[in-house]
């Protein structure tokens, strides 16, 4: 999957890297962004989901990228439509001009499509197939962003890596996780090292840790084991995980620079 991103980077002039407004830092990826670097193209990071974080972390976020890797940052929600301006501004900056093709990368779950959609508005038209080997299609399309600046419809997709966890955060398919009851409550930890109520306010229940609260979730769901009527907390635990995907549970992390001595030493 990674060789179709790296097709689609090299048929564009600029890369838009979409990461996850929750956990900026841990939704982008150094190594696709060092590979656009070398190759010569406009870089923009593209902070979605910013309707579940407050703004000032949004902006918080987006000195301490440009301060500290010089690289131009913007944050939007896509879904409602918001920033969807300033990010074409930001566009044609990154192209040092008003002409040129851009694509969208990113992990799974970051709001690519989302983010496509909220491009196209009236450019709605794509342009004529283009022959590329990209998943199981042959050709993807192009549509207008601008008069003179196109976008390719189809996001490339960094396959998730890291640990585990990394992984869960980087919108691996639930199904392909191991271990989800393990994935979730390390997930679980992490949520609460920056947010105590973000779970309670998610699931309207009080629970006294990671396995009380995948109980009470099967409970609340009816999902119990046949054999022993015991709560199915590995069903709740892919659940929770499909939830953080979607945008159900908010919290936010800040830049180191803005973090407090805890976050700072905070490692996965």
């Amino acid at each position: 999957m990674l060789g179709d991103v790296l097709k689609v980077i090299k048929k564009s002039d600029a890369v838009l890297e979409i990461v996850d407004s929750r956990e900026p830092d841990l939704t982008r990826s150094k190594k696709i962004e060092n590979i656009v670097k070398k190759e010569g193209k406009g870089l923009l990071i593209v902070i979605n989901k910013g309707d579940l974080v407050p703004r000032e972390v949004l902006e918080k976020w987006k000195r301490y990228i440009e301060k500290e890797d010089k690289i131009k940052t913007v944050y939007i929600s896509a879904t409602s439509h918001l920033g969807t301006k300033i990010l074409r501004n930001a566009i044609k900056e990154v192209l040092k001009g008003n002409e040129g093709t851009i694509c969208l990368v990113g992990y799974p779950k970051t709001g690519k499509s989302s983010i496509i959609n909220a491009l196209k508005g009236r450019h709605s038209a794509s342009t004529s197939a283009h022959p590329m080997a990209y998943g199981y299609t042959k050709t993807i399309q192009q549509f207008k962003v601008d008069s003179k600046i196109y976008a390719w419809d189809t996001p490339g997709i960094i396959p998730p890596d890291g640990s585990p966890l990394e992984r869960a955060i980087r919108g691996q398919a639930v199904e392909k996780i191991e271990d989800p009851v393990k994935v979730a409550l390390l997930l679980i930890d992490r949520i609460e090292k920056f947010d105590k109520n973000a779970l309670k306010s998610a699931y309207k229940l009080d629970y006294s840790d990671g396995l009380d609260l995948l109980q009470k979730i099967a409970i609340k769901r009816g999902w119990f084991y046949k054999k022993d009527k015991e709560p199915l907390i590995e069903e709740a635990a892919r659940q929770l995980i499909r939830d953080y995907h979607e945008g159900k549970i908010i919290y936010f992390t800040l830049p180191p620079s803005e973090s407090n001595d805890e976050n700072k030493s905070s490692n996965i």
